[in-house]
């Protein structure tokens, strides 16, 4: 579960010819992951899309494994919470199974959209954009009722398999993640911005902290690549990043400020020469 920042409604909302890789840094955002997801075959004439859970499940057997070492479980421990990872598989299976009809149907729109997205015939004409629209957000509704309910057998999962150790929790990790994945830019953004922030603020290294800020802001217009379809104003983050620019190259953070002090305090000790002063 996620507390307290995240980017993924950030990365996910990107548009732009950079839409992809922004959203290349969020795991499973498709869902087909989860989903179990396994592709029709069109090589092998007609075939549906299917799912197969075995990937999951073995993903979660290696999980035990890491939890019973972390928690240097002992032989009875490790036995039930291979129990209760029994039952976590055995509950994933129902669901599938409860579902199969609607999965499948499920999975084929989403093929059908994507084949839709890969035609430009399909993208160009505004009554079809209209209606690849509406099964997107078809697609989006109904996968996201799949996955609230799936997310629920994972996080059960988590619970369970740690629930005999001291207290402390190994994180499920991301099955085949992405390298920069969002949880990763979770952890670093609101650090990044504190300390960039707080640099400005006192004029600690300004005109680092300036161009690393102005960098950030830079990123968040390209999610929304200006004159891309559906993309958002970007206007207030640009005027930021010029403004940052500005300070930057303007030599901002000279007088009252950190910065200044640094510098008044190195020249008197060099005797304004830049060499040692004599004594």
């Amino acid at each position: 579960m996620q507390y307290g920042f995240s980017s993924a409604g950030f990365l996910g909302a990107a548009k732009g010819p950079l839409a992809d890789s922004f959203k290349g840094m969020l795991w499973d955002a498709d869902g087909k992951i989860r989903l179990c997801y396994v592709a029709s075959d069109s090589n092998a004439g007609w075939s549906e899309p299917k799912y197969d859970t075995k990937p999951v499940q073995d993903y979660w057997k290696a999980y035990l494994e890491d939890v019973s070492s972390f928690h240097s479980y002992n032989a009875a421990m490790k036995k039930q919470a291979a129990e209760d990872l029994k039952l976590r598989s055995a509950q994933l299976d129902a669901f599938f199974k409860d579902n199969h009809v609607d999965v499948v149907e499920l999975f084929r729109q989403m093929e059908r959209r994507e084949e839709q997205l890969a035609r430009s015939d399909m993208t160009g004409v505004e009554s079809l954009k209209g209606q690849g629209a509406k099964l997107e957000s078809e697609i989006n509704a109904t996968r996201a009722g799949y996955l609230n309910s799936i997310d629920l057998i994972w996080k059960g999962v988590e619970r369970d398999l740690n629930r005999h150790g001291a207290g402390q929790v190994l994180k499920l990790g991301e099955l085949n993640g992405p390298a920069i994945s969002s949880s990763q830019i979770d952890k670093f953004i609101p650090w990044f911005d504190l300390l960039c922030g707080l640099a400005l603020l006192v004029g600690f290294c300004t005109p680092v902290a300036a161009i690393a800020t102005a960098g950030f802001l830079f990123s968040v217009c390209l999610t929304q690549f200006p004159g891309a379809a559906g993309a958002q104003p970007v206007y207030y983050q640009a005027i930021e990043m010029f403004a940052l620019l500005v300070v930057a190259f303007a030599g901002g953070g000279k007088y009252m400020s950190f910065d200044s002090v640094i510098n008044h305090f190195c020249k008197r000790c060099c005797g304004g020469s830049g060499q040692p002063a004599d004594k």
